[in-house]
């Protein structure tokens, strides 16, 4: 709630004039004003609730299912059964701001920032059902910080129950208590609940949070989650509906899912959401980062957020020491600048990295076909950068005064960095899988490569086609790959290339024609296995897991990788979103398709749209960007 100050209007009186709930007259009354004459006396406040309205909330839901996978699962992305604060909604990721949804901040307790957690007002009580299927609950807990840090006002009880039993009490808690953690199993419990009281003084200044409140939880016999069987058509706002959207459009969801048309950017690349709801969206044909905001009709609305800039492609957003830092990789440098929510143009950015490989390296003679670059930060705050290969498969890229086909990794601030893996030809998609510090990339690997065995592939009586470039071969060969990434690996590239033909888990190598015929380049059996392959020139580009996101849930424990789609095939492959399930081996899953139907005839060849990043929202929506129809989408839960 907001602070009550006696010598100026609360900003509280100052919101209500906005919503048209106070007159001028008790407008007047909760600010500091010289009083008027007055017939009898008035009582004094006695708490900061100067407008004297109660601002508690409840919200009951239907019965419905808690919404947990197998592993650790974030409170904030579960489904309650009921919640109730006193003074605004329990907030999901945020504290505890003033009466409206979304408008608390970071959740930061005695100066550490969380990014999850729930945000609540004393007195309140938060339910889940939890049918009997975790194990423990975690959670730090305390005064959130954006209340008065000069007097450190407010006090609380923190309390957890567990079908009706007490399983932890606080005690009395203040803005100055140091920060306390729960961990209480909650074995073969039905219901837990919640509770922060307001410790029998009132509820001013209560800002209470359950910063990283998780369940550990295991689902039995849990498969994968629906794959794209529906054909549903695409909605479009009438402003938006030029080519190819001047026709009616149709992709193949999963059930219970809708497909929209956010807005329309030319070539748009990656995305990033922000907290605030914002969409950050990159184009580095034109050297823009743009933002999209939705109109009252929830329609994007896109505007210029940093122009200048050189291929601008990945961004990432990094909590360090309370503050955000907006990284940005361009293709011959990394920077980051502060972001505050709302921000609608980038502040003064510090170049962290320089010098990265591009078309204006000399040595390249402006000859840098993956010139863009990616980037992912881990849980220390360990900046990855991928240098992508100029080329096809040529050894020049890894003999190149900076190595290219590889992974570097540098200290948040650029410092300190060197080589992390190799072998990786063009790493578009990098991420870090939440929870842990294990990097993940999604990566294009080699065209045109030559047969590399002797025998009669072709069945044309030739007797050895060892050595040809034979488009059937082609066709399916060497796969994509997505796999983890660990410090020191080669993966292979140009000197061995992943087999899929006995299956795409921990391929066997063979090695490469053109580059390591004999293997004297490359021992191909010593060096890392590929985790997942998929199939050849689908041209996987972004890549983001979805643990800790408020997509559906049976989706919350995966990663979602854009497919582009290919070039040298002889007929279209990729051109979808597809969804890898987590193991509790912490590893990928089958792939299952999300979203198809970009393509309308593979064989001829014939395509309307060409998806590249797929990110989750705040909302629970899934966005995805198209730099051939140009759009942004919104993949959304069928109401």
């Amino acid at each position: 709630m907001a602070l009550y100050r006696p010598d100026r209007c609360s900003r509280r009186a100052q919101s209500l004039v906005v919503t048209g709930l106070l007159t001028t007259g008790l407008l007047l009354g909760a600010c500091s004003q010289p009083p008027a004459a007055q017939t009898e006396p008035q009582p004094a406040p006695t708490d900061p609730y100067s407008d004297g309205i109660d601002h508690s909330w409840t919200d009951s839901q239907p019965l419905q299912g808690l919404g947990i996978v197998n592993g650790n699962n974030d409170l904030s992305a579960l489904n309650w059964t009921s919640a109730a604060s006193g003074w605004g909604p329990v907030e999901r990721d945020r504290s505890n701001g003033e009466t409206a949804a979304g408008d608390g901040r970071a959740l930061t307790l005695n100066g550490k920032v969380y990014g999850k957690g729930l945000g609540v007002h004393a007195a309140s009580s938060i339910t889940y059902a939890l049918g009997g299927q975790c194990s423990t609950l975690t959670s730090d807990v305390g005064l959130d910080d954006e209340i008065d840090h000069q007097t450190r006002a407010g006090s609380v009880v923190f309390q957890v129950f567990a079908d009706g039993a007490k399983l932890f009490d606080s005690g009395r808690m203040t803005g100055s208590s140091t920060t306390q953690s729960v961990n209480v199993s909650v074995a073969g419990k039905n219901e837990l609940k919640l509770v922060v009281t307001d410790a029998g003084d009132g509820k001013s200044y209560d800002h209470a949070d359950w910063a990283e409140a998780r369940l550990t939880c295991s689902v039995p016999n849990a498969g994968p989650p629906p794959a794209a069987s529906v054909n549903v058509t695409v909605s479009v706002p009438a402003s938006l509906r030029t080519a190819p959207f001047d026709v009616a459009r149709t992709l193949k969801v999963p059930p219970n899912f809708r497909v929209s048309v956010y807005t329309r950017i030319n070539q748009a690349r990656f995305l990033l959401p922000l907290p605030n709801g914002d969409l950050l969206v990159s184009q580095p044909s034109t050297g823009k980062i743009l933002l999209v905001r939705p109109d009252a009709g929830g329609v994007g609305v896109v505007s210029e957020f940093a122009s200048g800039l050189t291929s601008p492609h990945d961004l990432v957003l990094d909590v360090q020491g309370g503050v955000n830092y907006l990284y940005l990789a361009e293709s011959n440098r990394i920077s980051r600048s502060v972001y505050v929510a709302g921000d609608p143009s980038r502040r003064s950015a510090s170049v962290l990295i320089s010098g990265l490989p591009d078309g204006s390296t000399p040595e390249l003679k402006g000859a840098y076909s993956h010139a863009l670059k990616n980037i992912a930060l881990d849980g220390n705050h360990r900046l990855y950068v991928s240098v992508a290969s100029a080329t096809n498969a040529s050894p020049s890229d890894t003999v190149a005064s900076f190595k290219r086909a590889a992974i570097y990794v540098y200290n948040a601030d650029g410092s300190g960095g060197r080589l992390f893996a190799q072998g990786l030809r063009n790493a578009e998609g990098l991420a870090v899988v939440p929870g842990t510090n294990t990097l993940w990339v999604a990566v294009n690997n080699r065209d045109n490569i030559a047969y590399p065995f002797h025998n009669d592939w072709q069945s044309d009586g030739s007797g050895d086609d060892y050595g040809k470039v034979i488009q059937s071969y082609v066709d399916n060969h060497p796969p994509e790959e997505f796999t983890s990434v660990r410090d020191g690996g080669n993966y292979g590239w140009p000197y061995c290339n992943p087999n899929p033909d006995a299956g795409v888990d921990l391929m066997p190598f063979d090695r490469d024609v053109q580059n390591n015929a004999d293997g004297s380049k490359l021992n191909c059996g010593t060096i890392d296995r590929v985790s997942k392959g998929i199939q050849a020139h689908s041209a996987p580009l972004g890549l983001t897991f979805l643990q800790g996101s408020n997509v559906p849930a049976a989706y919350r424990n995966g990663a979602v990788i854009g497919l582009h789609g290919c070039w040298n095939c002889s007929a279209f492959v990729g051109h979808k979103v597809v969804y890898f399930p987590w193991t509790a081996q912490g590893t990928a899953g089958a792939e299952q398709d999300l979203v198809t139907g970009w393509v309308t005839n593979a064989a001829s060849k014939v395509r309307w749209g060409r998806p590249v990043d797929a990110v989750p929202d705040a909302a629970g929506n899934i966005l995805i960007s198209d730099d051939y129809a140009n759009a942004i989408y919104k993949l959304s839960p069928a109401p």
